[in-house]
């Protein structure tokens, strides 16, 4: 893959590079072009934006040229280009903007071209790299896997770098050589050879009268063997990368470790793109998920279905095959960050049909295979169908088909949206407001997107932000100081789960100042009654006494079970009985716990009567 260093080399690109230093050669994989506001990036894994190049618009960029450097610099970024565009009516300040870069450990760029014009020219730099590699790493792959290989492959390196190549064992004895390598040049390299001999390096390069010298240690571990490689002319880039991959295929067993090495890599770094784009719907950044998404591809339908695939751990590699499969390679599928047994999967809203039957063929094949799938929703409203799913997961799990699709029964969120932006926005007013003292302390937008993620996967959480535990303890205890609320309190997750979703749809302002006026409406109390009327009958009665208690206990099973008088299992056996009842998930998060707490509050509050 290509470096900054080397793409600012590409005459074709005609970019300037104005920092210096070893971040320089580090190698990108991808392009994004950023426009507008990168605030969001805040919580974001750095993992991810490590071999991106970063290309931003030179227009409106000088007035907050000091924020993007630094957010930038956060996310670890590979490399920025600064794209001036040809009818560019200012010119920057080149020293200015270094300065800039190398205080945030930022590679800087700079370029005339459009935005659009350094993005294509470098995502086909990149694909031509990619394709370059691979082609190598096939024909290495056909040398040595021939009779005689390991002969063939050193024939075929020296062919490829123009130069000698030779073999040494343990003992520095040449076992292949092609053509021979010249006494004087092994005489004059002896000193790095015996280093990387030593172990003292894992690989040389030295000046020697007829040219340059390459030493490489080979074998699993290193060190089994060393590969010294000479030409009159300097080593490239991209040679240098040429003997390393060969020098790995050496050794036919240690190759196919490397090999399955390397596909892990590049499927965890896909599953960490894919991640990033859920992550970034997750939050509402549309144009930025739709980007991100667009280089991977298959691209984003603007409707969707969500579905939740539950299966052993083990053979989740087989369930996203069988969901691209289903949906014919339009599905955005995703490897779930917070459960190991789930694939989620974005689905276009116009494949229902085919794409329900195969899902449902496939969850009967085994009982260790469960489908949820949830209604058709826009993709901005993507956690509302994730939530849906996840609770039709819960209902499939009991039923023999293993399959079943989200029984809606209304929305809260959406009942007091119109009057409830007052109620909320004063609620969450602490923590919206919030100003760290640092700069490099978590922001208001990072400590919103904290507990939303907590709210909704609460130990889950860390691994869906891809932070450790202690940091989500610690933000967790630093939100509470902030909203002046226990967040161990059930009433309070309520409160602030509904909050957020009210803020998260269409803009409004004013309406109830107080959560007691919002709710006292005929809408929200047939709501209440809605959810609570599956428990109505005679024979349930005692599922909603337990399910009252375990509410009652903010959703703990210890306590509930000292104050039933049974088993903590017996109370989690209960449960289980009424999410199958409910259709909604009740122990595992996304919990339906949120919406019961306020149906039970205005049920109890009224006594409304039950259908049943």
């Amino acid at each position: 893959m290509p470096t900054v260093s080397t793409l600012a080399g590409r005459s074709e690109l005609g970019m300037r590079l104005l920092t210096h230093g070893p971040a320089r050669t580090r190698q990108i994989d991808s392009a994004l072009i950023v426009e507008g506001d990168l605030s969001a990036w805040g919580g974001a894994d750095p993992e991810i934006f490590r071999r991106t190049l970063v290309i931003l618009p030179f227009a409106g960029f000088e007035g907050r040229a000091e924020d993007t450097m630094r957010r930038l610099g956060g996310v670890g970024a590979a490399g920025v280009v600064l794209a001036v565009g040809l009818g560019g009516e200012c010119s920057p300040d080149a020293e200015v903007l270094a300065a800039l870069a190398r205080e945030h450990g930022t590679p800087l760029l700079l370029s005339a071209s459009e935005p659009h014009r350094v993005w294509a020219a470098t995502m086909q730099i990149i694909r031509e790299e990619r394709e370059h590699a691979t082609t190598h790493l096939k024909e290495m792959q056909r040398e040595v896997t021939r009779p005689d290989g390991l002969s063939h492959l050193l024939r075929w390196l020296a062919r490829q770098v123009g130069g000698s190549v030779v073999l040494l064992d343990l003992a520095g004895r040449p076992r292949h050589a092609f053509p021979s390598l010249p006494e004087d040049v092994m005489e004059q390299a002896a000193g790095d050879i015996r280093r990387v001999m030593s172990g003292e390096a894992g690989a040389a390069a030295a000046d020697v009268e007829a040219g340059v010298v390459h030493v490489q240690s080979i074998g699993e571990g290193g060190h089994e063997a060393t590969l010294v490689v000479a030409r009159a002319h300097r080593f490239s880039a991209s040679v240098r990368n040429l003997i390393g991959d060969a020098s790995r295929l050496l050794s036919l067993s240690w190759s196919v470790e490397e090999s399955g090495r390397r596909r892990r890599d590049v499927d965890r770094a896909e599953a960490q793109t894919r991640e990033a784009v859920l992550h970034l719907l997750l939050t509402g950044q549309m144009e930025a998920a739709h980007r991100v998404a667009e280089t991977m591809g298959p691209r984003l339908a603007d409707e969707v279905r969500v579905y939740v695939v539950e299966c052993p751990e083990q053979i989740r590699d087989r369930s996203v095959a069988e969901c691209d499969r289903a949906s014919q390679g339009t599905a955005w599928i995703v490897r779930c960050p917070v459960y190991a047994r789930h694939v989620i999967v974005l689905a276009p809203a116009q494949r229902g049909d085919d794409m329900e039957q195969a899902l449902r063929l496939y969850a009967g094949r085994s009982a260790d295979i469960h489908v949820g799938r949830g209604g058709s929703v826009a993709l901005r409203d993507l956690a509302s169908g994730y939530r849906q799913a996840f609770h039709a997961l819960a209902t499939a799990r009991g039923r023999d088909e293993h399959y079943a699709d989200f029984n809606p029964r209304g929305d809260l969120a959406a009942l007091v949206r119109g009057r409830g932006y007052a109620w909320a926005g004063a609620l969450l007013e602490p923590l919206h407001t919030y100003r760290p003292a640092r700069v490099q302390d978590p922001d208001a937008a990072v400590l919103t997107s904290t507990v939303r993620s907590w709210l909704d996967f609460h130990g889950g959480a860390a691994r869906q932000l891809k932070i450790h535990r202690n940091t989500l303890s610690a933000r967790l205890r630093h939100i509470e100081r902030l909203l002046g609320r226990s967040l161990d309190d059930l009433a309070t997750q309520a409160k602030l789960h509904l909050a957020l979703c009210v803020l998260e749809g269409p803009g409004g302002a004013g309406g109830e100042g107080t959560l007691d006026a919002l709710l006292d409406t005929a809408d929200v109390r047939d709501w209440a009654a809605l959810q609570v009327s599956p428990l109505a009958s005679r024979e349930l009665v005692p599922s909603l006494a337990t399910l009252r208690v375990w509410l009652g206990n903010d959703a703990r099973l210890e306590p509930t079970a000292s104050a039933l008088g049974i088993s903590a299992p017996g109370v989690r056996k209960r449960l289980t009985r009424i999410e199958e009842v409910l259709g909604r998930s009740l122990l595992d998060s996304p919990s339906a716990r949120y919406d019961l707490w306020f149906a039970m509050r205005v049920f109890d509050a009224c006594d409304v009567p039950t259908a049943g």
